[in-house]
């Protein structure tokens, strides 16, 4: 029998208990921060104090603790948020060698937002995310701040500033503001009170991680000492801090407007950051979890139930939920599921799998978790196993004591791979059964 793959959502309600209504349509306000890891967050484990705003927001809202980006760098990761895909489906991506701009045939949540009505702006500050790689194609309209150095950033303040004088000019209609903070990303040079507070002591001159520096290091033509990654990574701290209470300033300032109630709102990050974790330093470079683990926040006053959700989800699953809760249905090609799931209380009775691939410096790279397992294999026959309930930081390469688990993940991995990839050139496909099953177990099948 011949079956096509359908996208299934998830049957999921707003919550009637607590006197929700899907009368009004709500205003969506998406926030991205670059380059945020989710251990640097309160709400997440740390006790460094740098994110008092987002941990508050935390509280009111829907935590994922275990939230996972597809990608280690902007552009494959945003684009995936935006067309609920992975990087091999929707295209955008490649690497230093060559840049690849997202398909233009996917759809995008802001042209289904768009589409219903609502007034789309996107603010942000990376060529990525510019008219350039297709990722903002659909907004109505843009602020994208491009600058040729990372040392030129448009900062959070500015950022803020300019999604506040947005909404003081918007119509009547509701409205999807995309918002993007750049800050965490290297070079760090978070202004005063953060850089007393979190890096006191390093010196105003220090600078590290230019774009250079990073081309040099990659290549083996910089020696950096493990000293100078420390110093950094105070920085990055002050950064986090900074860009925190910026992203404060702006819900404030919602909140002032009267708007925080009819408005969604959801945080997450495109990537994290490596400090040495496994050897190394940035981003774009591996599929660890300190690059992949990322932070998840969704706040719809009198619709979300507040609390802390552990099931395994990942950026495919935003989109699905956004046009869930504006009540929106979602297109086809949107391989997500939606995770007002969460919202009312449900759980997934077996942890979803969740791909990612891509680096931006080096040879492709593809990781796919099940439940505790997470694989990540290479070029030239690069295989790695790790399990992440005993071993959460990735320490302890498990391939050659576990040869049956890495041949069973490879088979799946194989598996979903072939029928993801036919799935995007429109094929309909003659499904074996443990292809179908694979599939049904990943999410992206439903029904008969």
């Amino acid at each position: 029998m011949r079956t096509t793959l359908q996208f299934s959502l998830v049957g999921a309600l707003l919550l009637s208990a607590c006197g929700g209504s899907t009368a009004a349509a709500p205003n969506v306000l998406f926030i991205v921060t670059d380059t945020l890891r989710a251990d640097r967050l309160g709400c997440y484990g740390s006790d460094a104090g740098l994110t008092p705003y987002l941990d508050q927001l935390a509280a009111e809202g829907l935590r994922f603790s275990d939230a996972s980006s597809h990608a280690p760098w902007t552009l494959p990761s945003i684009a995936s948020m935006l067309t609920s895909l992975h990087p091999a489906e929707h295209g955008a991506g490649g690497s230093l060698g060559g840049f690849k701009l997202m398909d233009p045939g996917v759809t995008t949540l802001p042209a289904v937002f768009k589409g219903r009505g609502w007034r789309t702006h996107a603010i942000a500050n990376v060529a990525f995310l510019g008219e350039a790689f297709g990722t903002t194609r659909d907004f109505e309209t843009t602020d994208i701040v491009a600058p040729t150095s990372n040392l030129e950033m448009r900062v959070a303040g500015a950022t803020t500033q300019a999604a506040l004088d947005w909404l003081d000019k918007r119509d009547e209609r509701p409205f999807f503001l995309f918002v993007h903070y750049f800050d965490p990303h290297a070079v760090y040079a978070p202004p005063d009170p953060f850089r007393e507070r979190f890096a006191s002591g390093v010196d105003e001159s220090f600078v590290f991680g230019t774009r250079q520096q990073m081309m040099d290091l990659r290549a083996g033509r910089l020696n950096v000492p493990d000293g100078v990654i420390r110093r950094a990574e105070r920085l990055y701290n002050g950064e986090v801090a900074y860009m925190d209470a910026q992203i404060g300033r702006l819900l404030d300032g919602l909140s002032a407007r009267g708007l925080d109630e009819s408005t969604v709102v959801l945080v997450t990050a495109d990537h994290g950051e490596e400090f040495l974790d496994h050897g190394g330093y940035e981003h774009g470079h591996t599929l660890y979890r300190e690059l992949i683990h990322v932070p998840l926040i969704l706040r719809y006053p009198g619709r979300i139930i507040p609390g802390v959700n552990t099931m395994s989800v990942a950026h495919v699953d935003l989109a699905p939920t956004l046009c869930e809760l504006a009540d929106i249905a979602p297109p086809e090609q949107f391989l997500g599921q939606s995770l007002l799931r969460s919202a009312t209380g449900a759980s997934d009775s077996e942890p979803r799998p969740i791909l990612a691939h891509g680096n931006m410096w080096g040879e492709p790279l593809t990781s796919w978790r099940k439940g505790r397992y997470a694989l990540i294999v290479g070029t030239g026959g690069r295989q790695e196993l790790y399990d992440l309930e005993s071993d959460p930081l990735q320490g302890r390469d498990l391939a050659q004591e576990m040869p049956d688990k890495v041949t069973e993940l490879r088979r799946s991995l194989d598996r979903v791979q072939l029928a993801l990839g036919a799935l995007h050139k429109g094929q309909t496909l003659d499904l074996a059964p443990e292809v179908l099953e694979s599939l049904k177990e990943f999410g992206y099948v439903g029904g008969e």
